[in-house]
């Protein structure tokens, strides 16, 4: 197995303490800090633990309702998961390096351009093919616009808390274990198991539809787009990048609910939006192109 580490900063001799996430390989791109393998096991094993059994009782704890503050709580549980993992798995005098390396420092602002315009691009276009199909039209969309530029500042900062988690904390620990690109792929997974418990036990999330026929559509959709946000990661060496690419598809979702106009919701939900069987195509589509030709680094 190729070892991501081969391309980072070499790793201290203490196995569980991360390097400096300042000091890059290559001098115009900065790289993910890397952690040994030996504590990127337990900290993976902890952080996964905390984050799917919080989410699960926070699905329990809103069974079948529909209030919005289950998906909002939700965002904060990996956040809260780094958290508590920091506390039982990483020794006390080497916490601080773990919250540096999660790439809170590294605004990646070459990287904002491609991190707006691909995902907008990609969730805005299965809405086109059901307009097309008849299923939605967009009278509200002028009316729904001047809100665009506040939601985009504003929820890139809020989806830090679920980015935080996935590309902040668990894919540099799943690098040390596996390829950059299977790291991706995983993580993508993992997050996209992560919405099961709101999809499956309330009334809040993607709910439109048969939650058993939506849940692995969004399960695939969110572990394709989470290659992206991976490569996005990696390639800006920071995590501000995959909150706003984050954030985009959530604005474009957002604004097309509220402009839309559907005399048949489910059906649109089977084609657009997050459970969408042309999103999940298309994200597919940008996912494979990337694990194929993207510049990986191990």
């Amino acid at each position: 197995m190729t070892s991501a580490a081969s391309a980072l900063p070499a790793a201290p001799s203490d196995p569980s303490v991360p390097t400096d996430p300042s000091v890059p390989t290559d001098p115009t791109i900065p790289t993910i800090s890397a952690v040994p393998a030996a504590g990127s096991r337990r900290q993976v094993a902890a952080y996964l633990a905390v984050a799917f059994g919080v989410e699960l009782g926070l699905a329990l704890a809103f069974h079948h309702s529909a209030s919005q503050w289950a998906p909002m709580l939700s965002i904060l549980v990996p956040t809260l998961a780094v958290a508590v993992t920091t506390l039982v798995a990483v020794p006390r005098g080497q916490r601080r390096a773990v919250w540096a390396g999660i790439g809170l420092g590294r605004g990646g602002p070459r990287f904002w351009p491609v991190a707006l315009a691909v995902p907008a691009l990609v969730v805005a276009l299965p809405y086109l093919v059901a307009g097309l199909c008849g299923l939605v039209t967009f009278p509200r969309l002028g009316a729904a616009l001047p809100d665009l530029f506040a939601e985009t500042v504003v929820f890139s900062v809020v989806i830090l808390g679920e980015e935080i988690g996935w590309r902040g904390f668990l894919l540099p620990r799943l690098r040390e274990l596996t390829s950059s690109r299977r790291a991706a792929a995983a993580t993508g997974l993992l997050h996209g198991l992560f919405h099961v418990p709101l999809i499956t036990l309330t009334a809040s999330y993607d709910s439109v539809g048969s939650p058993w026929a939506v849940a692995p559509t969004v399960v695939v959709a969110v572990g394709a787009a989470g290659v992206f946000y991976a490569w996005l990661r990696e390639r800006s060496g920071g995590i501000w990048p995959v909150a706003i690419a984050h954030n985009a598809v959530n604005t474009v979702f957002d604004v097309a609910t509220t402009a839309g106009v559907t005399a048949s919701p489910v059906a649109l939900s089977y084609v657009a939006g997050e459970s969408g069987l042309v999103t999940m195509g298309m994200v597919i589509v940008v996912a494979a192109f990337l694990w194929r030709r993207a510049d990986w680094r191990g």
